[in-house]
């Protein structure tokens, strides 16, 4: 196994930020066709909407598998390197610095309160430790491939995002897509346990408290922001604090599409 050094947290935090930057202009780019995929399946719900109300009900995000669909797709047109690894998020990349893991979450309004400013996060989804909630985190923090910096060698991190769908039930209206970063397994020595959350069921899964560290604190100063949560879409008639709890006196949050 090739010896690397460990990135620092700083270190960690850059490279967190430069992919995230990444993710989002990919999304950007291929809005219209997000967008239109993820009410495709209103084209057909004559089809299939009694048989999924029988066997979930109506609380049930009726996106929740077709939009993994979806971003598989976009994705697979940019992220070259899909990793099979058994452990890990829906989409798992390999980038020359880093192992990307993309989880889509999206939640209907008829939840919508008990998910603001918060998302479950199952144990093959993150490297951020979360025994504290009787759950063990399966990815590690950093991976045993490395890449070269300056002449020096660094293992590649483990790296988490999230994008995140809040919609209206069996419907085209979409009030936002987040993308969401949550931190890497080492930053735990700086955030804790604050902004982790137990699930409805403890032992089984947790919730990430986004809304707890909604900026990459280590490489942000006042003036200068640079945000863990951005809204990539946004229902212009909601604001920050009614999809996400996260006050705007404290955080104004980027918007990138406003409709």
């Amino acid at each position: 196994m090739p010896k690397g050094r460990k990135l620092n947290l700083p270190q960690i935090e850059e490279l967190e930020y430069r992919h995230f930057e990444r993710i989002r202009y990919f999304v950007l780019d291929n809005i219209n066709s997000i967008i239109n995929g993820l009410n495709s399946r209103l084209n057909i719900k004559r089809d299939w909407y009694e048989q999924f109300i029988a066997t979930k009900s109506n609380k049930a995000s009726d996106l929740e598998s077709g939009a993994e669909r979806i971003f598989h797709h976009i994705f697979a047109h940019g992220m070259k390197n899909p990793n099979s690894a058994p452990i890990g998020a829906d989409l798992m990349f390999e980038t020359y610095d880093a192992f990307i893991h993309i989880d889509v979450k999206t939640i209907s309004d008829s939840n919508w309160s008990d998910y603001k400013g918060k998302l479950v996060v199952e144990p093959n989804q993150t490297s951020y430790p979360i025994d504290n909630m009787g759950v063990k985190a399966n990815l590690p923090p950093f991976y045993s491939k490395t890449f070269s910096k300056n002449g020096i060698s660094y293992y590649k991190p483990c790296l988490t995002y999230f994008i995140y769908v809040l919609h209206q039930h069996a419907s085209d209206r979409i009030y936002s897509i987040l993308l969401i970063c949550m931190p890497n397994g080492s930053l735990y020595k700086y955030y804790g346990n604050e902004i982790i959350h137990a699930g409805k069921s403890k032992g089984k899964n947790v919730r990430f408290a986004f809304k707890n560290c909604p900026i990459f604190e280590l490489i942000s100063n006042k003036y200068s922001p640079k945000y863990r949560v951005e809204f990539l879409w946004k229902d212009k008639a909601y604001n920050q604090e009614d999809l996400t709890g996260i006050k705007e006196v404290k955080w104004k949050i980027p918007v990138w599409i406003e409709n």
